[in-house]
Order: structure tokens, then sequence, then C-alpha cells
């Protein structure tokens, strides 16, 4: 698979406080990147920084940042505008706020192609497009306001304006929260499709680890702002390494086996401003022992697998 896009030694800030630290990903085409953790460590932010969409007070920065042989790093905001939708694209968790409140679904979809097909014809594309995500009736919708569609059917049509920009990466945010379970094998169903049909590289940000394994290729495992665990999906999911993953894994199977005590990480997640030193999984971690409060790299244990920990020393 070749790589769309490089990032390395990514960091946000929130004026003095380090936010998210020292990550590094490699995106290639066609294949699903989960990113998984507890909410607040760091996942989101992470990808709105890919798109340079953080909010104000955040800033972002990276040793490198290339898109296939485009150096984003070096691009000001305005020449980066471009990337932005076409190269690459994100389905926001709350599909609501994705959309002008006042305008028809219609207008957003030619709205979205027009940035690619400047002056064609967009309307019957439009309508093979939220066919294609499966919903019916696509000519009548065109005509409807968001309000008049259910949480479903809007994720659906938002994912077809992605589509409809055709980017090389698309980034999907918790894209089946407050989704019952059928809408969920839906559009997880949906999305798997698109990459086959795509050969795009996705991004799936979620904290359901069941969702994580469905969908993953890779994962990438997030703890206080630092990729504390990253692999094949099937090999972390079959023998997780870092004390962090493997509780996320067991606190989700007790949840799926029904049991009467459910599994837990002890203690809470600490603020960016308040990180322990050393490894900042150390005061919850149940293994913790000499040598864990000195900081720890993101270190190789197995071809194209690290975990940031001593536990395998």
């Amino acid at each position: 698979m070749s790589a769309l896009l490089k990032v390395r030694n990514l960091r946000i800030h929130a004026g003095p406080v380090e936010v998210v630290r020292q990550v590094d990903l490699v995106l290639n085409a066609g294949e699903t990147l989960g990113v998984i953790g507890e909410s607040g460590s760091g996942k989101t932010v992470t990808c709105l920084a890919l798109l340079r969409l953080l909010p104000d007070g955040l800033t972002a920065g990276a040793d490198a940042m290339v898109w296939r042989d485009a150096d984003l790093g070096s691009l000001s905001d305005r020449e980066f505008r471009p990337y932005r939708g076409r190269q690459m694209a994100m389905v926001f968790q709350d599909p609501v706020g994705s959309f002008n409140p006042v305008k028809t679904i219609g207008w957003h979809l030619r709205t979205a192609l027009d940035r690619r097909r400047a002056g064609a014809p967009w309307r019957p594309l439009a309508v093979t497009l939220l066919a294609d995500v499966g919903i019916p009736h696509p000519d009548a919708v065109l005509e409807r306001y968001p309000h008049q569609l259910s949480g479903g059917m809007l994720q659906r049509a938002l994912i077809a304006m992605i589509v409809a920009l055709e980017p090389g990466l698309i980034i999907a945010d918790e894209p089946t929260t407050n989704l019952d379970n059928i809408v969920e094998q839906q559009i997880l169903a949906l999305f798997r499709d698109l990459q086959e049909r795509l050969s795009a590289a996705f991004v799936f940000i979620t904290h359901d680890i069941g969702i994580a394994a469905q969908i993953s290729d890779r994962l990438l495992v997030m703890y206080a702002g630092e990729v504390v665990e990253t692999g094949p999906a099937a090999a972390i999911l079959a023998a997780p390494r870092h004390p962090y993953t493997r509780g996320l894994i067991a606190t989700a199977r007790a949840l799926t086996a029904r049991a009467e005590t459910l599994a837990e990480i002890p203690g809470q997640l600490p603020l960016p401003g308040a990180r322990p030193t050393g490894c900042v999984f150390r005061p919850r971690c149940a293994v913790a022992r000499p040598g864990c409060e000195a900081p720890q790299p993101l270190r190789a244990i197995a071809p194209g697998r690290a975990i940031r920990c001593l536990l395998d020393d």
C-alpha cells in the first residue's frame, strides 16, 4: 500500500500547555486506521489538527506533515485550503452541526459537487450519491431541510457530501454515536463499501472497541494526548501489550458478556496541564514498577507494532 499522509511528531498546544505530543502517523491508501481511547485522550483534536480545523486557542506543529509529495507544513492557511475537502475530509460526530439549517439537502450537495465539477449538471449525480448511501426517494430528499431527516438519514446525507468531493482521506469522528444498533451496522457497512470503491484511507475515531474491531486494519491507542500502543488491529485485539489497552479491551468484553461486575480502569484521565511525570498512565496502572517514573518512548516490539511501556523489558 502507498502512503497518502505521513506525520512525524505532531504536537498541539493550548498556550503553554501541551495537549497532544509525539504523535506519528502513516496513513495508507485503502486501509482503515482505528483511533481508540477514553473521552479526552486526544483522538478528535489530533485529527482536527490534520485538517487545520482546531478551535481557537489551540495551535499545532509537526516536524513533518506530507500529503503524497506535498509538504503541508510549509503551506499557508490559504494554500492549504484546497486540500481540505477535496483531498482530506471529515465526517463529524454530530451530523446536525455539519448542515446549514436554512438550506436544503440539495443545496449542500450542489455546493460540494461544485468544488469538483463547477458548472456541470449536479442534480442527477446528487440523486445517485444519495441512492448509493441508502437513502430512499433521493430526488425528494434533495428538497428537504436538515431538520426533516432522522439522525441516521442525515449522517448518510453527510457521507454522500463527502463522497461527492472524492477525497483520498476520510476521517470519521464517532459517526455512529446516538444511532440505534441497526442503523449503526448499516453505517459501518456503508463505510466498508466506500473504502473498497474509493481506495481512500480512512481514520475511524471511536471509544467502542467492538466497532474498532469490525472496521479497522490498524489501531492507534491514545491516552492523555499520547500514543501508547499501535499496530495491526487483529494483533492488538488478540494480545494487547500496553496495560491501558488491556484495560480498554477487558472493559469492552465485560460489557459484551453482560458480567455482573464490570471491569474498569481505576482513577481518572489526567488533565493536560497536570500530567504525572514519567509514564502518564502510571498512577492508574496495576503493574507500575521502578523505572516508570522516567518518560517512556514509543518503541517497536514487532514489525509494525509499538508500545509506550516498560512492560516487555
